[in-house]
């Protein structure tokens, strides 16, 4: 297995913008939380209003499902600190750039990675969807 290139102090300041990144999502899914149950469709509307206000709440659910995610790809990232393996993209095995993981700390792939596994994914759905 390959250990992460970083030292204890650099993967120590990754912890902290990971933990400081979680805290910030996991408020604003409970703020939006908070938003989509204080709505209510119980007074009388118009359908064009009704419909409004469930887009609205679908487009909420939905953040909160994408802020879902990348608070679990975060505590992915936090065990790979603790593994030792962090900063070390999962596909090609080769170190990702603190660059990257400081615009992106919960990358596991390198960009070049990332990019080729996006493309794949997206190629993917288009071929489930023709069928």
């Amino acid at each position: 297995m390959v250990k992460s290139p970083y030292t204890k102090k650099e993967l120590q300041e990754f912890k902290e913008l990971l933990l400081d990144k979680k805290s910030v999502l996991i408020k604003e899914i409970q703020d939006q939380s908070e938003e989509v149950t204080s709505e209510k469709l119980d007074e009388p509307g118009d359908l064009v209003d009704m419909a409004t206000e469930l887009l609205d709440q679908e487009m909420n659910l939905s953040l909160t499902t994408a802020e879902s995610n990348t608070i679990k790809e975060i505590n992915e990232a936090l065990e790979r600190i603790e593994k030792g393996t962090y900063g070390i993209c999962i596909d090609s095995g080769e170190p990702i750039s603190k660059a990257r993981l400081k615009a992106v700390p919960e990358a596991k792939r390198t960009l070049e990675a990332q990019e080729k596994f996006d493309k794949k994914q997206k190629d993917q759905k288009k071929r489930s969807s023709m069928a």
